[in-house]
């Protein structure tokens, strides 16, 4: 819930008045996985899963729209669908059954792992394709067609850019079992599909549409302000796939703040980078200057005629954001979440030296960490989370320890700020190893071996652990590991999707073996040749491999790129597309 595609997919069908769109969760109750082994599904049980809305059951349904935004939810595709009573792969499954799609980042990233699962991808933003889909596929209901959906499938794949239907396209494998292709079974579907982009959001708003307190942010409106980001870091999905980088207009979002403030005090503003919006500033006074009410009201439709006048009580906004980079971090905007009652700042330099931040184009200098760290705590903001990353392409043993004398820096830093303040904070370490994500320049490189991160993680704690006042977190092992299987599979890792215990035998095959001499060894834990084909290249994001392929080399030289321009250029290749 908050997810705002999510949301704004359940806006949009709702707002169809030939769809009624409920929302179907899988509850606590409806995990198998025992005790820390969440990739276990051996004690498989059918639970019904019901509707929040009406009480339905979903295999009631005519249509199942999944929103997947990370991998390691492809698991819970398959537990819900077995849990309803339904097939998961849909080649068991007939027109007695629902119609299934997906979309998300997760799936216009690499939908290959549950392509078996699904019937149709829908693949891009949501306001570009989804009417497209329910024109075609709503008239269909009421027509004679074949118990496959035969015609629904092939409609939408020869009408619709973004439609990929996985059963009309043919995987080739050379003899090693190498990846070689995925073609179109009929001359009439593209051979490749291509990701939808919006080119202008002024037409539109995408905010929440349900407000519940049972979400990470409880009670919290939010407000989509902007979309991709422009500074290009090698690692991160974003600054790729939604290109180029779109900015909603400040007038739509102060209109935005304008309608939650009729039913909560607390406003989120979400995009991969906040504090780059050209009007942030002016957003943030808006913000500052107003008075709001709220409500005590929850699972609360964003409809004003709803509205209980006795539940509403004056109080003053409260803001959070989604993400700041330290670059463009300022004093209105480090005010606007002072005054929005803000304790805790996150910012994330990701690397510990100068050379690994020019390597993944984080285009930040330590005096900009130092400088961003001292006007959040003079300004009262006292505790600290910092992202790092280690296993990155071309890191040394001495980047790593670079994160040990940075960490102290900081909090020497902190030190000093907070003495004026006569109260002291914490520092939270983040530490998470590199996954190589499809579509960024460092897709061919191979994941840090499972050893050497846990070695990496003991230098960070080792070099930490005599200083007060900080705590480290670090991502189980175990855990990106099977990410970056799914991150970087095709479709043969289905069948350990489906049977997720497969997962626990792989990793116990890598933890006792050489990595490189497994089957799912060699996915994650090899570089891949840039001339190989990939199983997302099936995806026209609209980026030039080329140009991929230049971003990685550059890395390879410790050299950084430009921001992306956000006019029309001929460089990476998107703008040409759109």
């Amino acid at each position: 819930m908050s997810n705002l595609g999510f949301q704004s997919v359940y806006g949009m069908l709702n707002r169809d008045e030939r769809v009624s769109c409920n929302r179907f969760f899988m509850s606590n109750t409806h995990h198998n996985y025992p005790n820390n082994d969440r990739f276990s599904n051996t004690n498989d049980k059918e639970f019904d899963i019901i509707s929040c809305e009406t009480n339905i059951s979903l295999s009631s349904s005519d249509l199942i729209a999944f929103s997947v935004s990370f991998e390691n939810d492809y698991l819970n595709i398959v537990s819900i669908l077995k849990n309803s009573g339904i097939p998961p792969k849909a080649s068991d499954r007939n027109a007695s059954y629902p119609f299934i799609i997906a979309g998300g980042i997760a799936c216009f990233l690499n939908p290959e792992p549950i392509a078996p699962f699904i019937d149709c991808f829908l693949l891009g933003e949501a306001e570009e394709i989804l009417p497209a889909f329910l024109d075609i596929f709503i008239p269909s209901l009421s027509t004679t067609y074949d118990s496959s959906y035969e015609n629904i499938k092939k409609r939408v794949s020869v009408e619709i850019n973004g439609a990929y239907v996985p059963e009309f396209y043919q995987l080739s494998y050379d003899t090693d079992g190498n990846f070689l292709a995925i073609l179109p079974i009929y001359d009439d579907i593209p051979a490749k599909i291509s990701v939808q982009h919006i080119k202008d959001l002024s037409k539109i708003s995408t905010t929440t549409q349900i407000l519940t307190n049972d979400t990470t942010f409880d009670n919290t409106f939010l407000i989509e302000i902007g979309r991709g980001c422009h500074h290009g870091c090698r690692f991160c999905s974003a600054g790729f796939i939604y290109r180029p980088s779109r900015f909603y207009p400040e007038k739509n979002i102060v209109d935005a703040i304008n309608e939650a403030t009729l039913i909560t005090d607390k406003i989120g503003l979400v995009s991969p980078t906040v504090s780059d919006h050209p009007s942030i500033n002016n957003i943030c006074a808006n913000v500052r200057n107003t008075n709001t009410c709220g409500n005590d009201f929850n699972n609360c439709r964003v409809n004003t005629d709803e509205i209980n006048p006795s539940n509403i009580k004056n109080s003053g906004i409260k803001i959070s954001f989604s993400s700041l980079r330290l670059d463009s971090l300022n004093d209105e905007t480090i005010e606007t979440l002072v005054k929005s009652s803000v304790k805790t700042a996150t910012i994330a330099p990701e690397a510990g030296s100068q050379r690994m931040r020019n390597i993944i184009n984080k285009k930040i200098s330590e005096e900009q960490i130092f400088s961003a760290v001292q006007r959040l705590v003079e300004h009262g903001i006292m505790n600290l989370k910092l992202y790092f990353m280690v296993g990155l392409p071309f890191e040394k043993i001495e980047d790593v320890k670079e994160i040990v004398t940075l960490t102290k820096k900081i909090k020497e830093l902190f030190l000093e700020a907070s003495r004026k303040n006569r109260k002291i904070g914490n520092i939270t370490l983040s530490i998470n190893p590199f996954i190589p994500k499809p579509t960024t320049p460092f897709q061919w490189r191979a994941m840090d071996s499972l050893s050497n991160f846990k070695k990496k993680v003991a230098i960070i704690k080792d070099g930490l652990k005599k200083i007060p006042n900080i705590t480290i977190h670090a991502e189980s092992s175990k855990t990106a590991m099977i990410n970056a299987m799914l991150s970087r599979g095709d479709r043969r890792m289905a069948d350990m999707v489906e049977n997720p215990e497969l997962f626990l035998k792989k990793t116990k095959e890598i933890e006792n073996k050489n990595p490189e001499k497994t089957s799912m060894g060699k996915i994650i834990f090899s570089a891949i040749d840039l001339s190989a084909p990939l199983p997302w290249d099936i995806l026209d994001t609209g980026i030039k491999k080329e140009f991929l392929i230049k971003e990685l080399k550059r890395a390879e030289l410790e050299e950084t790129s430009p921001d992306c321009p956000m006019v029309e250029c001929s460089s990476c290749g998107i703008c040409r597309k759109l």
